[in-house]
């Protein structure tokens, strides 16, 4: 349980969220959101990626309560329309062990004087200026990876408590396997077998 009795003990990485019209998503968000969850249960891994804001890749997820992550997904905040309906659940202490904080909403002048932070700090912050840009709905945390890191998180039973899907029953579909890799288990099979099976 959480220390306090209004903050869940979970954090959701929402695979994707509305947009206003005519704003482009990033590079790392294309696709459908669907797409995007099943990349990560195929891959087995969350990626972190430039975001808004920031010079090296990040991991997004929001601290919402069930009833806010029921209106985002079913009404939407800030005139964006609602949250696609696909994500993962996560523990929150996990997050936290990992490095996980919670942004700095600052202003555009705030940002500015914060350019000399060091980059992990300097990549938790967010813009909010009310009417302009204001994500306070999400109540955002970070997991801020240096330039050179691998920005990726493992899937694990200890760390994924839940997934949301927008279709009932849904399962992805199978993983299929390019060719490279399916030479290389292959030969690790083959390799593990010992050298009277390796010629």
């Amino acid at each position: 349980m959480s220390t306090h009795p209004d903050l869940p003990d979970t954090l959701v990485h929402f695979a994707g969220r509305p947009r206003r019209q005519g704003e482009e998503p990033p590079d790392f968000a294309c696709g459908t959101a669907e797409d995007r969850m099943v990349s990560i249960l195929h891959s087995g891994v969350l990626r972190g990626a430039r975001d808004y804001w920031a010079d090296a890749p990040v991991l997004c997820v929001s601290e919402v309560t069930e009833t806010a992550r029921r209106a985002m997904l079913r009404d939407g905040v800030g005139g964006r329309g609602p949250y696609e309906p696909w994500g993962v659940v996560l523990d929150r202490q996990k997050l936290i062990q990992a490095g996980a904080r919670p942004v700095l909403y600052l202003s555009k002048e705030e940002m500015d004087q914060t350019e000399m932070l060091p980059r992990r700090l300097r990549n938790r912050r967010v813009r909010y200026d009310p009417g302009y840009s204001d994500w306070l709905h999400e109540r955002e945390w970070r997991l801020c990876f240096e330039e050179g890191q691998i920005p990726e998180v493992a899937v694990t039973r200890e760390l994924v408590v839940g997934v949301i899907v927008g279709t009932p029953n849904w399962l992805p579909p199978p993983r299929t396997a390019a060719a490279e890799e399916v030479a290389a288990d292959l030969h690790a099979g083959v390799q593990s077998l010992g050298p009277s099976w390796s010629r």
